[in-house]
């Protein structure tokens, strides 16, 4: 039971840490270049994990698209 809970806490704090990285992406992502987006991945990859990253990733590129 306890496993669950630390787990818990884990992606809890991973998720706040997304969070945290989404809000940075946002602010000044259209003047980004590709080091800038290698940097901030660098930044947050330990704290929020690749898969959140991947996803903030994906849904600007679909807003550019879109």
């Amino acid at each position: 039971m306890t496993d669950k809970t630390d787990k818990e806490k884990m992606y809890e704090q991973m998720d706040a840490a997304a969070a945290e990285a989404q809000a940075e992406i946002q602010q000044n992502f259209n003047n980004w270049t590709s080091k800038d987006l290698a940097r901030w991945w660098l930044k947050w990859y330990l704290k929020a994990g690749h898969k959140r990253l991947g996803r903030i990733v994906v849904s600007l590129g679909k807003k550019i698209e879109g």
